[in-house]
């Protein structure tokens, strides 16, 4: 996350701040919270949120202007799998020398032992620093004898001089909270805007104004209790976007007596801004000492896509990814030394080489998927995590990301299939729609032969195409080639195997086994039992929930498809089969084909499974939970065979 450095010279008094303090009292525990192991809004709650305590205000003295918050949380652990909560971590945002602090840190765990209470102080050596990208350090901290009935407890004070932090204060967790209040003291020299989210109501809303000498401030006061916990569902982007939660965006500071200072800006002047910025945009036009290299790479090049190409086959392939996305970068020629750098090295790097080929590149700015979607009313830097560039080629623009080795030019990895990108450079300002360009396809051919004793023989074969592809490759590099058909399947007996096209990223990756299966078909009488879906089936339907709050968002596209041939044992005849079916929603935006067929002693099933359209809004959500679940449904028919 990037924020704006904000100095500031103003000429007030030295003010004072009185105002509300945290409703509980560091380490008084009442003795029914120690005792609590059940939560009763919600018996399947790992761990409960006793109470969330937040205050935000600006202090002002005759020559700086500082901006406080003072949090103060209390959590009680219920079951083993909440210990995670255990381990916390404090936001610090820097620029330069300059870094935010914290000042009366506490922390503590309280257990019930013998009918009394032991607290136990988070010792210095349970708390470390950590950097989490170039903009961002995190205080962490690890609480001692946490148990199962444990409570933990910490607040802390954080000053900073970045006035355009003011904090946002986020109500809702994967846990259930009881209580959760925020205050947000906002001097009227601040224009801010502030926008909630979520679909939860507040229990009290107040407001109160305050005059000073110099000036005057708003007290806004929310609270909000019983809050059940976010529940995460299957296909959507970052609970982020969903959780309930209010954000400030600080957009101008009027002093009195003073011009006004712009601080949110416009979309206009955040482009300017970075193509001035010595991490950005100076860095793409200074980077010289790559035209050697550049020139080399392209020699003999004809083709502005062959030259493209190879520019960013060496890229990806000089400088792997660290895992931090943003969108900033360091010199060039030290990344390329390093060998390793964020998603900003990387993709700056790459427009760099670009350009000292001859090419006018975009830079396109956006929000993956974890890290939630851009509110364009709110041009903020700080909506954006990651970087790509865009290239004019042949009449088209193709999107370059070298953050990835197995995708091919003109492809965006899935967690940047996120709405929209904002379009950075001299020429062009706007922004590009973000939707997928291959799909997530795999087409697997089983071929079986039932044998006397109901073991099923034969091979199985599997073409993986787009991010299906990309997936195995990636698993294929992390896991190598034998660790992976290992945890293929446990009960199969995988007798040969081979891989063709891992390196050849334009082409589908074919995986194949010879197999044996001894446990798949069931017998009963003079009867063989057989789902013909030894892969690939689904076996329950994602979508739990009668009612869904969110959007369904399957960031790509998906084509599924089985293709099964089991020939029929001797001295055995069919007695029951599975029906052909087509289901379609509206529009084909998804679609699922089973058929059947016999030809002699063969029975042939097709499965073809598409997801046409990525995104499916609340109200489309109770036909496509059904269309999963009759989905679900034809999968799990089974095959009968009958001995003569």
């Amino acid at each position: 996350m990037k924020k704006s450095v904000l100095t500031v010279a103003i000429c007030f008094c030295f003010i004072t701040v009185f105002c509300q303090k945290s409703p509980f009292k560091f380490g008084d525990i009442p003795m029914e919270d120690l005792q609590l192991m059940i939560y009763d809004k919600d018996s399947s709650a790992v761990a409960l949120i006793l109470a969330d305590y937040g205050k935000a205000y600006v202090s002002v003295n005759s020559v700086t202007a500082k901006l406080t918050f003072e949090r103060h949380v209390r959590i009680k652990i219920l079951k083993k799998e909440g210990l995670s909560w255990a381990d916390a971590a404090i936001q610090l945002y820097k620029s330069g020398s300059n870094e935010e602090r914290i000042v009366n840190f506490k922390a503590s765990t309280y257990n019930l032992e013998n009918g009394k209470v032991v607290e136990t102080k988070v010792s210095k050596d349970g708390i470390f620093r950590e950097k989490f990208n170039r903009n961002i350090n995190l205080q962490k901290f690890t609480f001692p004898n946490v148990k199962e009935g444990s409570v933990i407890e910490y607040s802390y004070t954080l000053s900073s001089d970045f006035l355009a932090n003011f904090p946002n204060w986020q109500f809702q967790y994967s846990i259930p909270s009881r209580h959760s209040e925020y205050i947000a003291i906002i001097p009227d020299f601040f224009v801010m805007e502030r926008y909630m989210q979520g679909y939860l109501n507040i229990t009290s809303y107040t407001t109160k104004n305050q005059q000073k000498p110099d000036y005057a401030e708003k007290e806004h006061h929310w609270i909000l209790q019983d809050i059940p916990a976010f529940k995460e569902e299957p296909f959507m982007t970052s609970e982020q976007d969903y959780v309930s939660k209010i954000n400030f965006a600080l957009a101008y500071i009027n002093f009195t007596g003073q011009p006004s200072q712009e601080i949110m800006g416009s979309w206009e002047k955040l482009a300017e801004k970075l193509l001035e910025s010595e991490s950005f945009g100076r860095v793409i036009s200074s980077s010289g000492f790559l035209k050697k290299q550049t020139d080399e790479i392209i020699a003999g090049k004809e083709q502005d896509l062959e030259k493209i190409e190879a520019i960013h086959n060496y890229v990806k392939n000089s400088i792997e990814w660290d895992g931090v996305k943003d969108y900033l970068a360091d010199n060039p020629k030290t990344v390329f030394e390093k060998k390793k750098g964020t998603v900003g090295d990387i993709n700056i790097a790459l427009a760099s080489m670009l350009t000292r080929a001859g090419f006018d590149v975009d830079m396109i700015l956006l929000s993956t998927r974890d890290h939630g979607f851009i509110r364009k009313q709110y041009p903020m830097s700080k909506q954006f995590n990651y970087v790509v560039c865009r290239v004019m080629v042949e009449d088209r623009f193709i999107l370059l990301d070298a953050t990835e080795k197995f995708i091919p030019i003109d492809v965006l990895p899935e967690r940047c299939l996120n709405g929209e990108g904002f379009i950075v450079s001299k020429k062009n300002r706007g922004w590009i729609s973000l939707s997928p360009k291959i799909k997530a396809r795999s087409t697997v051919t089983a071929e079986l032969a039932v044998s006397q004793t109901g073991d099923l023989n034969g091979k199985i074969t599997y073409q993986k195409e787009g991010y299906d592809a990309l997936s195995l490759r990636k698993t294929l590099q992390s896991k190598g080639k034998e660790d992976y058909v290992k945890s293929k399947n446990k009960n199969w007996l995988i007798e040969n195997t081979s891989f063709e096209n891992i390196e050849a990223i334009d082409k589908a990756v074919v995986e194949s086994h010879t197999i044996s299966l001894s446990d798949h078909v069931s017998s009963g009488g003079n009867n063989f039992y057989i789902n013909p879906f030894i892969e690939s089936q689904l076996l329950e339907n994602p979508f739990k929930l009668e009612k869904r709050q969110y959007p369904v968002d399957y960031g790509s596209l998906q084509d599924k498809t089985y293709m099964c041939k089991i020939i029929v044992p001797d001295g055995y005849v069919i007695d029951e089969l599975p029906k052909s079916k087509v289901m379609a929603l509206p529009n084909n935006t998804a679609r699922y084909l089973y058929n059947v067929n016999v030809m002699g002693n063969t029975i042939n099933i097709t499965s073809s499974f598409q997801i046409n359209r990525t995104l499916f809004v609340q109200d489309e959500y109770p036909n496509l939970r059904e269309f999963y679940a009759q989905v679900v449904a034809k999968q799990a028919e089974q095959i009968v065979l009958k001995k003569n």
